[in-house]
């Protein structure tokens, strides 16, 4: 079973500020997975020292460059006796976890409900304390990494009429131990971290104070607030096959790799789609057409062994616009229709294959260019690029900057 591991995040402004000095970066490879969070000093009114670390260190990173490799390149680029604390989380493929904390706050862990203490081993390099440790994540697992200012606050008061307490680490260890314990997702602990620090810290107004004017509630912490969740799951994959390729003798092979797909298998094409039910030798039954007619999303079919069967172009263009305006699967309408589904399948999938056939389509094909002799569609392939193919690689552009891995496959 491979796993994903599923992040949010979200920074907080401490009161008059105007550009947080927490920094985070977050990406996912083939092999890996990497959160970084730097932080710039106290004193600095802007990101750019954090920004210069973080930045360095996915640079390091992406170049298959080991955790080490980041504190020797990082540390001695930064002035004497400066405090900028940064850590970095890198999860490989099958679950196995190193991380590296400099002078940072130690990452949270949760497994079935309990508090995971790590065997941390700390070491001074550069005359600095750095932290390391290898571990190993599971499906189900929490890990939450936030910044300085988060467990620094004051404002918590234990009883009634108490002089204000630190909120501090080992009551963040606390409330996530109860939170995770709900199964939350990612998205859902963030908002308990975040919402729980207003609460008990008694942050709210500080952190909005330069844009209300208020005054910054008592207790501010003078810190930005940055926290990192994240929730280790199964990953989710999907596999979309849409148009016919390009020599008929390779259409079984596009199917063969639909149907290899372990997870979610698409179809996006009238055409692909009897293609797939005559090699299937499944009938393709069209749904029922409903009272209200079809609308601006045409139909979906039925196929045996395949999840979702929609019309090519029109449903792609359709659930892109439904997606450009959804955060998350939830955000999406409650439709039906198949533009919707096909926009769910692409939000729910960590994991995206696009098998995309280029067999020549006049009705694919850009149309020429005003004052162009010849009114049909272009049909020179060496000049133009179809419209199938132009529409797949916008999707694939767009579900990559969702953190999507995205191959696209031609045929």
């Amino acid at each position: 079973m491979k796993l994903w591991i599923e992040s949010a995040h979200q920074g907080l402004l401490k009161a008059g500020g105007e550009v947080c000095g927490d920094v985070v970066r977050i990406f996912t490879t083939e092999e890996h997975f990497f959160a970084i969070l730097a932080s710039s000093p106290r004193d600095k009114e802007t990101g750019a020292q954090a920004a210069r670390i973080a930045d360095g260190a996915a640079d390091i990173l992406a170049r298959g460059m080991p955790l080490d490799a980041v504190v020797e390149a990082v540390l001695p680029t930064l002035p004497g006796g400066e405090y900028a604390p940064f850590s970095i989380l890198q999860v490989w493929e099958g679950g196995r976890a190193h991380l590296l904390e400099c002078d940072a706050p130690p990452l949270f862990l949760t497994r079935e409900g309990q508090l995971v203490l790590l065997p941390v081993l700390e070491d001074e390099w550069h005359g600095r304390l750095v932290r390391q440790c290898q571990f190993h994540l599971q499906a189900g697992d929490h890990v939450a990494m936030v910044s300085e200012g988060y467990i620094r606050a004051r404002g918590w008061r234990a009883r009634s009429g108490d002089r204000p307490e630190r909120w501090g680490w080992r009551d963040v260890a606390t409330a996530i131990r109860r939170w995770t314990d709900t199964g939350c997702d990612a998205e859902q602990l963030l908002g308990a971290l975040i919402r729980t620090y207003h609460r008990l810290a008694g942050e709210e107004c500080a952190f909005t104070a330069f844009r209300t004017g208020c005054e910054p509630a008592e207790g501010a912490s003078g810190r930005d607030v940055t926290v990192i969740a994240m929730y280790v799951r199964p990953e989710r994959t999907a596999t979309i096959w849409s148009g016919p390729p390009a020599d008929p003798a390779r259409d079984a092979a596009a199917l063969e790799k639909l149907m290899a797909e372990p997870g979610t298998r698409v179809i996006c094409g009238d055409t692909t789609a009897q293609i797939a039910a005559r090699l299937l030798g499944a009938d393709l039954k069209l749904e029922p057409r409903p009272a209200s007619g079809w609308a601006e999303v045409p139909p979906v079919s039925h196929l045996e062994g395949v999840d979702l069967v929609t019309e090519g172009l029109v449903t792609l263009s359709i659930a892109r616009e439904r997606m450009a305006g959804a955060q998350r699967v939830r955000d999406l309408p409650r439709g039906e229709d198949g533009a919707t589904c096909l926009a769910r399948v692409l939000l729910s999938a960590d994991t995206i294959h696009l098998i995309v056939g280029l067999a020549v389509n006049p009705a694919t094909l850009p149309q020429p260019l005003p004052g162009r002799e010849g009114g049909g569609a272009v049909a020179d392939a060496a000049h133009t690029v179809p419209l199938r193919q132009a529409a797949v690689d916008e999707l694939a552009r767009d579900l990559q900057a969702r953190g999507k891995l995205v191959s696209v496959e031609y045929l």
